[in-house]
């Protein structure tokens, strides 16, 4: 699914902003970037903050509104009892919770969202896995939904559809694969595994997002891939050496990973496992020119933790620590 058509929106750096979301690592990274941007009054004291967070975790809204600086609201939340309205929203929520909160958002005032997709959506179509495929599937229609309600209620709104989201530290995908190797001191691989990817940074994710709330004309969807195309060999070669180690990966032929995977599927902690392989050698590549010539996105090559990156932190480790 790819829509063409262009939205208008006229905003203000000063305006309150909402992050729906707000305890994921993406969503902390986000706040991070809202608070570097000068989003945040000076007067922190103040009820009126203009940065919003909010989360379904009365412990994370504690935790939140007692270190953080940003105002944090447990969901469901009545905003009724706000004085100020929130015009500017980005959600890093599940897509499909989004359309969930529109009410919440027309309520407060929103005229303009950002919310976070994935190219999942694309590239777990035709997925080996029943699992992926309706993930696929349901992503598509959150987005459909998501622009179709938000249009109903005048919202503008952006959808991102990031690849592969790593920090090294939080992430589901390079964070695993770390760990696998830190316990194991080896990776299997299947075949040659020399599928392109392109692994974006959550703060750049973040920093997209950000400078998505404030572009007054944008079209409705955007990818974001990662300054860097590696193979899915060499991405991992990466992660040895971001450990210190010396690469070691496995190559288990492609037949033998097609013929265990109906059984390998099966096992607990596995049904993942036959697709994630199958993945291994298929290109899985996003022009993000759109996004760099509206947005001015410009994604890091891949970098992990403890490399000279002097943007890592702002993305990893500088985050708000809510639960």
């Amino acid at each position: 699914m790819h829509r063409e058509s262009h939205t208008a929106w006229s905003s203000s750096a000063g305006e309150p902003v909402g992050v729906l979301g707000a305890t994921s690592f993406v969503g902390q990274t986000v706040l991070a970037r809202l608070r570097a941007a000068g989003l945040q009054s000076a007067d922190l004291a103040t009820p009126d903050r203009p940065v919003h967070a909010f989360s379904r975790s009365a412990a994370a809204v504690a935790a939140g509104n007692a270190s953080s600086g940003v105002h944090w609201h447990h969901l469901p939340s009545d905003v009724t009892l706000w004085q100020q309205p929130i015009p500017g929203w980005i959600a890093v929520c599940p897509l499909w919770a989004v359309s969930e909160h529109l009410p919440l958002l027309a309520a407060s005032g929103a005229r303009r969202l950002v919310a976070i997709s994935s190219t999942s959506l694309f590239t777990k179509r035709t997925s080996v896995s029943q699992a992926e495929r309706s993930l696929a599937a349901r992503l598509s229609a959150a987005e459909s939904a998501v622009l179709d309600r938000s249009q109903a209620q005048n919202i503008v709104t952006t959808i991102l559809r990031p690849t592969m989201i790593y920090d090294g530290i939080h992430d589901q995908n390079v964070t695993a694969i770390a760990r696998f190797i830190r316990r194991y001191g080896f990776l299997p691989v299947a075949g040659a595994a020399k599928g392109l990817r392109q692994p974006v940074h959550a703060d750049d994710v973040a920093a997209a997002a950000v400078a998505a709330l404030a572009r007054d004309s944008l079209r409705d969807t955007y990818e974001l891939s990662g300054g860097e195309t590696l193979t899915y060999r060499e991405m991992v070669r990466q992660i040895f050496v971001w450990l210190e180690r010396s690469p070691r990966l496995v190559t288990v032929p492609r037949w033998l990973v097609r013929a265990a995977g109906p059984v390998v599927g099966l096992l607990p902690g596995l049904g993942r496992l036959p697709a994630m392989a199958a993945r291994m050698n298929e290109d899985l590549v996003f022009d993000h020119g759109a996004a760099t010539r509206d947005i001015g996105f410009q994604p890091r090559a891949f970098t992990l933790p403890f490399h000279a990156d002097s943007n890592h932190a702002a993305g990893s480790h500088e985050i708000l620590r809510a639960p």
